[in-house]
């Protein structure tokens, strides 16, 4: 198994899978096909062997496709039997409020998970 890292551009997120078990997606999330999208990170969480993941989401955007997605990719990580223990570190802006209440849904759906929430600076534009 290899590292899964794929750059940003301005409607996808970077993706950085590490096999250490250290995953991130961050970036502004608008794919024009989210199911396409989001495919190669499903296999590569499906073959994934470690016993723990640490998945930092830092997006400051997502649309109600990438939302659907996101969920269905937290319940692969789920699902595979080598994962014993799952954190999820959700980034958020100082004032986007919904951002951060769409981590608190995921918290919700997800108890066996252990969310960590953490807000940082307004970025200026």
């Amino acid at each position: 198994m290899n590292d899964l890292i794929l750059q940003k551009t301005d409607s996808l997120p970077a993706i950085c899978f590490m096999t250490t078990g250290e995953l991130k997606i961050s970036g502004r999330a608008l794919p024009e096909d989210a199911v396409r999208f989001f495919l190669p990170l499903f296999e590569w969480i499906s073959g994934f062997t470690g016993e723990f993941v640490n998945l930092e989401v830092n997006l400051d955007y997502f649309n109600t496709s990438v939302s659907k997605q996101l969920l269905d990719l937290f319940k692969v990580i789920e699902k595979n039997p080598h994962v014993k223990t799952t954190t999820i570190k959700w980034m958020y802006e100082e004032g986007d409020d919904e951002m951060l209440e769409s981590g608190e849904i995921y918290q919700e759906l997800l108890p066996r998970f252990s969310f960590v929430f953490h807000k940082y600076a307004e970025l200026a534009n």
